[in-house]
């Protein structure tokens, strides 16, 4: 009788032990293209096999435990890497988690995340254009998110990364199709240079049958996502970014549009960018195409992209896409890329 106490007992906690572990899950996608890329300045153009054509890869893990009475704890750990090279981080000297290193908790009231996790900008930015997250391709998030590093020196509109790290995110219930979450890091990397800086910002969405809207407001004091590199923070770097987007999907097409500004105190940096796309069914996948035009008014220079695709579903994990895009700024040579890819996820 004791032994079979024990044994129920052992296979009770075991049983325990399995539900808990249950809640833990690996996840993450790999994409990888092949092509040709010529961005506006570019003195030559460069064939490539490249991680990230149409999501920038990574890997991860998350997990989650029912507290009782409505409450959830979740924790979510997840990386960027280069699948072409298997190299971590999006760009050396990148952070091993900075994709999301947080923990939060929730209920019905909303959820409260503490440590690195999303910017204010990025989801707007990703949800409101065709192409989602395609830093290689997407002109709207190029513009927003992407420096280049070539004779034309062109800077991003959005200077302090996707993701902040230090952060408390205040993260709303959806009421009438609306939901909203607000965001501030703490200045705390380099202390005694970032004393009294700090970023904040907030989001918001509106979703009802075809009509989709965002806006998204955020100042920035600290650039990201630091590391080993030190992050010093002056009043050249401290921006206001604000845009506002929305989306009408009749069906047989989808519209999409955004108007957004970014400016700095010392009145050094002001751009203005406007995006318009379209996402349509076709065959096995979508007919995509984009445009972002961004005016630099301390210039009087500007710069237009414009991306279109087709993306072709193979499963429900695994597409592969073909993407052509032309690039021009103001006074430099355009340039024109194209490529093919295939994305899994896991």
């Amino acid at each position: 009788m004791k032994k079979t106490a024990l044994l129920a007992a052992c296979l009770a906690a075991a049983s325990v032990g399995a539900q808990a572990q249950s809640t833990v899950q690996l996840m993450g996608l790999v994409d990888v293209y092949a092509g040709a890329m010529k961005m506006a300045g570019d003195p030559t153009r460069k064939s490539v096999v490249n991680s990230g054509g149409m999501t920038t890869s990574w890997w991860g893990m998350s997990g989650s435990e029912d507290l009782g009475g409505g409450m959830k704890a979740s924790f979510m750990l997840t990386s960027f890497f280069r699948a072409d090279s298997g190299d971590y981080g999006r760009f050396n000297g990148d952070t091993q988690f900075s994709r999301d290193a947080n923990v939060s908790l929730s209920g019905g009231y909303g959820t409260m995340t503490l440590g690195r996790g999303k910017a204010p900008n990025f989801l707007p930015t990703i949800m409101f254009n065709p192409m989602g997250d395609s830093f290689t391709f997407s002109p709207l998030v190029l513009h927003s998110d992407i420096d280049l590093f070539n004779p034309s020196g062109w800077k991003r509109t959005v200077p302090a990364d996707t993701g902040w790290s230090n952060q408390i995110t205040y993260s709303t219930p959806t009421f009438g199709g609306v939901k909203g979450n607000i965001h501030y890091q703490f200045g705390e990397q380099n202390a005694g240079v970032n004393e009294g800086k700090n970023n904040l910002g907030l989001n918001a969405f509106y979703s009802a049958g075809p009509v989709g809207l965002t806006a998204y407001w955020e100042k920035v004091e600290i650039l990201n996502p630091g590391g080993t590199t030190a992050i010093v923070t002056t009043k050249a770097y401290a921006h206001t970014d604000w845009m506002i987007g929305g989306t009408y999907d009749a069906g047989f097409v989808k519209a999409f549009a955004t108007y957004g500004k970014a400016s700095s105190d010392d009145n050094a940096f002001d751009k203005q960018t406007t995006s318009l796309g379209v996402s349509a069914p076709l065959g096995a996948g979508k007919l995509l195409a984009a445009v972002a035009r961004t005016k630099n008014d301390v210039n009087d220079a500007s710069r237009t992209t414009t991306t279109v695709g087709y993306d072709h579903t193979l499963s429900k994990r695994t597409d592969a896409y073909a993407m052509l895009m032309h690039d021009k700024i103001t006074s430099y040579s355009s340039g024109t890329s194209f490529g093919v890819g295939v994305r899994h996820r896991f």
